[in-house]
């Protein structure tokens, strides 16, 4: 797409991008940007169809970042999983659309880092952890709550130390990470009780 004025582009639309930053060693902290940029508007993605080239492979690209990483989830989430039982229904674009925006963001590997980073630096002293105790609920988090979807009082615990953070300084800055750990949460205490089987034996 040719560089032209946004307000008289059709082939783009006008996003409102907000950016924080964290508080660096001093304590200073960068005040929040609040920037208004151009994506492509449904226009502006037809032309990129029809144009092909670089402009179609970032776009393929964009589209395979968002369906790995909602594979990625379900592969996380069952040990079990393979090429025979994977639900590929569930990767159907439609699907994707569907769902809850924070269980189809593409969290990178990055800010996942920066969030356990920041979580350990304040969370000792805001929950009177140790830091080990922090170091293993990073590790829960990052697996986004995998290994313990049945332990309702764990679940419980987390979601009091998350509510926690939020008030911290720096927490504005991982909204997407907080609301798929929240609404994961939500996902897994809402769940049934697991049937006893051996009381049906």
């Amino acid at each position: 797409m040719s560089e032209i004025s946004v307000n008289s582009n059709t082939l783009v639309d006008t996003q409102t991008f907000t950016f924080r930053f964290k508080k660096d060693r001093l304590g200073n902290k960068r005040q929040t940007v609040e920037l208004k940029l151009p994506v492509p508007s449904v226009e502006g993605i037809v032309e990129i169809l029809k144009a092909g080239g670089k402009q179609l492979e970032l776009l393929q690209d964009a589209i395979y970042a968002t369906v790995k990483s909602v594979a990625s989830d379900i592969v996380g989430n069952d040990e079990k999983i393979n090429q025979e039982n994977f639900p590929v229904a569930s990767l159907y674009w439609e699907a994707i659309a569907n769902m809850p925006k924070a269980e189809r963001a593409t969290i990178s590997a990055e800010q996942w880092e920066a969030f356990v980073t920041d979580y350990s630096n304040v969370m000792p002293s805001v929950a009177g952890k140790t830091p080990e105790q922090v170091g293993l609920a990073c590790q829960i988090y990052v697996k986004k709550f995998v290994q313990i979807k049945t332990n309702k009082p764990l679940l419980k615990k987390l979601q009091e130390q998350l509510a926690l953070y939020m008030e911290t300084p720096n927490a504005e800055q991982f909204q997407d990470v907080l609301e798929l750990l929240l609404r994961r949460l939500d996902t897994y205490l809402s769940a049934e009780e697991p049937l006893i089987l051996a009381e049906n034996l």
